[in-house]
């Protein structure tokens, strides 16, 4: 199977949903850390069915909009998600990231515009890390289990730490290029970013 059925199983081995929900949490849940396109879903969700993997459950029928099909995993959905999560992983060491490969690029262009453009760049990955930090205290209220085993929220949180941790290299980073394109630019004294953020570890 490819990656992209995977992705959907693993929402709906947490509850049932319609199409349109896991449009919608592809979009707030995965799109961090993974991509599928949403014209495939419905699609995907068809094979499955048929493959026997997800079964309907029921139909949303409301006055004020279209019905819709709720689906939920089977038990062979649910044995072929296992399976596939214990496989041992070919690792990747290709990331693609338009940024760094503008970085590369870096001895082409004035130093000021380069601070200029990581000073922007520092400023999206702060927002994100932000959001990722307002999520991990809200998953962390509704943590039900104080194990992690069996409670899908803490898995959520596992990933959500991993986004934390690699937005705050990314920011330090971007930093760390600002000082030196500062000092390429003839420029010794960087200025200062301003106190520090919440993001900051004590």
């Amino acid at each position: 199977m490819s990656s992209s059925r995977y992705a959907l199983l693993s929402l709906l081995a947490r509850e049932p949903l319609s199409g349109y929900d896991i449009k919608q949490q592809m979009n707030n849940r995965l799109a961090p850390f993974w991509k599928i396109g949403s014209n495939q879903v419905y699609p995907e969700l068809t094979k499955m069915e048929e493959e026997g993997l997800i079964r309907l459950q029921g139909v949303e029928q409301h006055t004020y909009r279209p019905a819709r099909k709720l689906y939920e995993i089977t038990e062979a959905g649910r044995q072929a998600i296992i399976a596939w999560t214990v496989e041992p992983v070919e690792m990747d060491y290709g990331t693609r990231d338009d940024f760094l490969l503008k970085t590369y690029n870096t001895w082409l262009i004035d130093p000021q515009t380069m601070v200029d453009r990581m000073e922007h760049a520092r400023r999206q990955h702060e927002e994100r890390l932000f959001f990722y930090e307002s999520k991990a205290e809200e998953l962390k209220q509704q943590r039900r289990l104080a194990s992690p085993h069996a409670d899908p929220i803490a898995s959520t949180l596992f990933v959500i730490e991993f986004g934390i941790r690699w937005e705050r290299l990314y920011i330090q980073w971007c930093e760390d290029m600002i000082k030196d394109l500062a000092i390429a630019n003839g420029k010794q004294d960087v200025p200062d970013p301003g106190p520090p953020s919440s993001s900051e570890e004590p």
